[in-house]
C-alpha cells in the first residue's frame, strides 16, 4: 500500500555536492523500499517549484547581492561554499544598430530556418522504406528515409493552482 503522505528530508547549508548525492541516493532507496514513489515525485517536484519562486524572486536576489557585497566580490560560508556576485543572462538588443547588413543576414536566417523546418517536417512523413525524390536544381534522384526517433521514458508532475 503506498504512503499518502511523504516528507522529504530537510537540507540545510552546509551540504557538500558529496554529502546531497548521498542523501538523494538514500531518499531514492527509501522510497523504493517503502513504495511511496507517487507522493515522493509530488513532493519533490512541489520543492523543485518553491526552490525555483524563491531564487527567482527579485527582492530574494538584491538581500543575497548586498549580503555578498559586505564581504567584497565573494563570500564563503563556513562549510566552504563559495557564494558570488555574478552577472548572469546577459543580453544584446540588435533593433537599434541599423546594420544593413545584419538585417540581410538575419532574413537569410530566418528564410533558411523556414525551409530547414518545413524540409524536417516533409522527411518525418516519408514511409520507413524510403521514397524517391528528385532534386529540381540537378534533376538527380535519390532515396531519402524518415528520421529515427528516439524518446526517453520519464513523468511529468503537474501541481494544482
Amino acid at each position: 500500500m503506498e504512503n499518502l503522505n511523504y516528507s522529504l528530508p530537510v537540507i540545510s547549508a552546509g551540504y557538500t555536492k558529496t554529502q546531497l548525492k548521498i542523501a538523494a541516493d538514500t531518499v531514492v532507496n527509501d522510497i523504493i523500499e517503502n513504495g511511496n514513489a507517487l507522493p515522493a515525485a509530488e513532493a519533490l517536484s512541489a520543492m523543485e517549484s518553491f526552490v525555483k519562486e524563491v531564487k527567482g524572486n527579485k527582492q530574494y536576489i538584491d538581500f543575497v547581492r548586498d549580503e555578498i557585497a559586505k564581504h567584497g566580490k565573494s563570500a564563503n560560508t563556513g562549510s566552504g561554499t563559495k557564494i558570488e556576485l555574478a552577472e548572469v543572462g546577459t543580453k544584446y538588443d540588435f533593433s537599434k544598430c541599423e546594420d544593413p547588413k545584419l538585417v540581410d543576414l538575419q532574413s537569410m536566417i530566418e528564410a533558411l530556418n523556414a525551409d530547414l523546418e518545413s524540409r524536417k517536417d516533409f522527411l518525418k512523413t516519408v514511409p520507413l522504406s524510403g521514397l524517391l525524390v528528385t532534386d529540381e536544381n540537378t534533376g538527380e534522384t535519390y532515396k531519402v528515409y524518415p528520421p529515427s526517433k528516439t524518446s526517453t521514458s520519464s513523468y511529468k508532475v503537474t501541481i494544482a493552482k
